[in-house]
């Protein structure tokens, strides 16, 4: 008793020196050290106050600062949080690029949380990570009320007589790494033949067949494996955690953008009826202009699908590059068996985003779209520098007038090609484009190898590139402007 006394008071005096709103840690420059070295396990988030998925994880975050908070002693696991614009050493330390980042450390050591943003989410994957990997349950009472958190993350069960043999061990070994389930194990053989167990691990989910039992040989891959393919709803509603599953854990997803019209609900019932067959294989997930996850614009335009000409399907691929891939036709259970047949066997062709080829394309910078990137860049003995941008980007902004002023320079030299392109709108095969503003550079006779720019963002670094890089006589521009 008079241990947990004093760890009550040992953790009341640790929080005091670190300020705190809304039941989270906000850690400074100053402070984020000792916060690592004071707590073993402290999830960070590193935010942006002007970030709108910070704003929104916001709520769901306090609430499992809270919910963790209510388990105290020397279980508790704080959440904090850092403001990355503010705090931009600390930022610049763990390499923090996007918002929300969020890094949950042990024992000083950081480590990515890949886990979904809801309050249940988040806590289920931190009960893990601070406790034992699996929960024994005794009684029947136990497996009860631990199933009662089904509705939150399903739920693996193992089934035994025994800790001492290969199956249990290979079950344990999983539960430490897999943060898609929680875990759960009983050696009372009673509750194996209430729950009517054939084998001896058992998925239970709040959703479809509401249970899988596992009828393998218990291996790494065959849990892993049974875990991808039952874990998850077939039918993913695209919200965040659906971007967790797509995207975060990179699974190749196809994607119908459908409304609630009669044309709508039949192209879903067809989507419905054909996902059993590939669910396996593919994610299934679905996504509407009123469902409230203020995704589906968003979403269409970083996949290249219609918002107006709706329902339609994509297909993403990011095991292959992150091609795309466009159904075109009637949406029918017999249409959509024979796309992802032909994707499959690798006969689909990939979808391009591209723009319209400008009218008139005079300017000193020139514009590159999807449709014209093979005259303008790759059919010619021009070298050509592109700048990959994005129309909301601040840094794009910044260097546009640099860019603008070294193309208007580099008119003496007709055989350099000075280019934009806007990466939202268009795609280059063989051109991936992860953050903004990226510039290649295409040299003639070199064209299929690309040069990536790395240098500074002003004028004297461009020509200097440029003057070391083109395979063409170059025109001195001092002496040009002497003239």
């Amino acid at each position: 008793m008079k241990s947990l006394i004093l760890i009550s008071l040992l953790l009341a005096t640790s929080l005091c020196a670190f300020q705190e709103e809304d039941n989270v840690l906000v850690l400074t420059t100053d402070t984020f050290q000792d916060a690592i070295d004071t707590f073993k396990f402290i999830m960070v988030e590193f935010y942006a106050p002007w970030c709108g998925h910070c704003k929104k994880l916001a709520p769901e975050y306090s609430a499992a600062a809270a919910e963790l908070k209510k388990i105290g002693g020397d279980n508790y696991v704080p959440l904090a949080k850092v403001d990355a614009t503010a705090e931009a050493s600390v930022a610049e330390k763990f390499s923090i690029q996007g918002y929300p980042t969020i890094k949950f450390f042990i024992s000083g050591q950081a480590i990515d949380y890949e886990g979904g943003r809801t309050t249940n989410e988040i806590v289920a994957w931190i009960n893990k990570k601070s406790g034992p990997p699996s929960t024994e349950l005794n009684t029947v009472e136990d497996i009860e009320k631990f199933l009662e958190r089904v509705s939150s993350t399903p739920i693996l069960v193992y089934f035994g007589s025994t800790t001492d043999n290969n199956d249990y061990n290979t079950f344990i070994e999983l539960a430490q790494q897999n943060d898609k389930v929680t875990f759960a194990h009983t050696l009372n053989l009673e509750l194996a033949e209430k729950y009517n167990v054939r084998g001896k691990i058992v998925l239970f989910k709040s959703f479809d067949e509401k249970r899988n039992d596992f009828d393998q040989s218990v291996t790494l891959p065959n849990l892993e494996s049974f875990i991808n393919s039952y874990a998850n709803p077939i039918l993913l509603p695209f919200n965040d955690k659906a971007i967790n599953i797509v995207f975060q854990q990179r699974n190749n997803a196809v994607i119908l953008f459908t409304d609630d019209s009669d044309a709508g609900v039949a192209a879903f019932d067809a989507f419905a009826a054909v996902a059993g067959s590939f669910k396996d294989r593919i994610k299934f997930s679905y996504s509407k202009p009123n469902d409230g996850s203020g995704l589906f614009h968003r979403l269409a335009e970083y996949i290249g699908a219609s918002t107006t000409n709706v329902p339609n399907v994509m297909l993403y691929d990011q095991l292959g590059g992150n091609g795309k891939y466009r159904f075109e036709g009637e949406i029918t259970t017999e249409s959509l068996r024979t796309f992802l047949t032909n994707f499959f066997d690798g006969s689909l062709t990939r979808y391009m985003k591209s723009e319209e080829v400008p009218a008139t394309n005079d300017e000193p910078v020139k514009i590159v779209v999807g449709k014209n990137f093979k005259d303008l860049v790759l059919n010619n003995d021009k070298d050509v520098l592109i700048e990959f941008y994005a129309p909301w980007c601040g840094h794009c902004k910044q260097l546009a007038p640099i860019y603008e002023g070294l193309a208007k320079k580099l008119l003496v030299n007709p055989n350099i090609i000075i280019a934009k392109c806007d990466a939202t709108a268009n795609e280059i095969e063989g051109v991936n484009i992860e953050s903004f503003p990226t510039i290649k550079f295409w040299k003639n006779g070199q064209k299929n190898q690309i040069i990536d720019y790395s240098s500074g963002r002003d004028e004297a670094n461009f020509i200097s590139f440029l003057k070391e890089n083109t395979s063409h006589q170059w025109v001195d521009l001092d002496r040009v402007e002497e003239l």
